[in-house]
């Protein structure tokens, strides 16, 4: 029987840990276990039976060996959970191209991310604001009156005739144009190695479910070999 001394002490032990109690805490607690979906398409949940059925009919190559069916289903299932292990390889790596960004196995740092990015957003808004009056100024004479009136375009940030007249180039310069900022977004990113090497511990996790949906796919493969001949 349990004395009054250990139920003041399981009580007081309860208070201690019942998780986060703040709406900001809650919202991460919920994502905790949130990372790719992986563990849930496991056993070929969250698969389209019609990309399974599809895939199958093509494997049983007409055979209508109605034993094979089932064979065929469980070996389209793996193909495509294979299919959506390599997809996320590649998005893990892509994601950590962002020098900011780390890996998911190490924290989430998105909203962090996110909150930086939108400080300098705000930040990129000042400026325009500081540079857009002498933009105007320098096309004043092939702009419309109103163009050069704040209150006639409230709602756009910058002139559309303005636009307009700035996108205005040669293929050539707009090639130049392009290849900078392609470069820029180069420099800005991490190499392609680099990217590798921060999304390893990520990847790291992937290996497990690829292991399994490997030893799955060879042994739904052996009995539909076993089945069919």
């Amino acid at each position: 029987m349990t004395s009054e001394r250990k139920r003041t002490a399981n009580r007081r032990n309860g208070r201690k840990g019942n998780g986060p109690r703040s709406a900001a805490g809650k919202e991460r607690a919920s994502r905790n276990a949130l990372r790719h979906g992986l563990a849930a398409l496991g056993n070929g949940n969250g698969i389209a039976s019609d990309d399974v059925d599809s895939l199958a009919f093509v494997i049983c190559d007409e055979d209508d060996n109605p034993e094979l069916w089932p064979l065929a289903q469980a070996i389209s299932r793996n193909e495509l959970v294979l299919q959506a292990i390599g997809e996320q390889q590649i998005a893990l790596i892509e994601r950590v191209r962002d020098p900011a960004t780390i890996a998911l196995a190490k924290r989430d740092n998105t909203m962090p991310l996110l909150k930086q990015r939108i400080a300098k957003r705000k930040a990129a808004c000042k400026q325009i604001e500081i540079l857009l009056p002498k933009v105007l100024d320098k096309y004043r004479d092939r702009l419309r009156p109103q163009d050069l009136d704040p209150s006639y375009h409230l709602y756009e940030f910058v002139p559309l005739e303005l636009k307009v007249l700035l996108e205005e180039a040669t293929p050539e310069e707009r090639e130049t144009a392009r290849d900078r900022a392609r470069k820029r977004v180069e420099q800005l990113q991490r190499a392609e190695h680099e990217a590798l090497k921060q999304a390893l511990p990520d990847l790291i996790r992937l290996d497990r479910y690829e292991r399994r949906a490997w030893v799955r796919q060879l042994r739904a493969f052996q009995k539909f070999v076993e089945q069919s001949s």
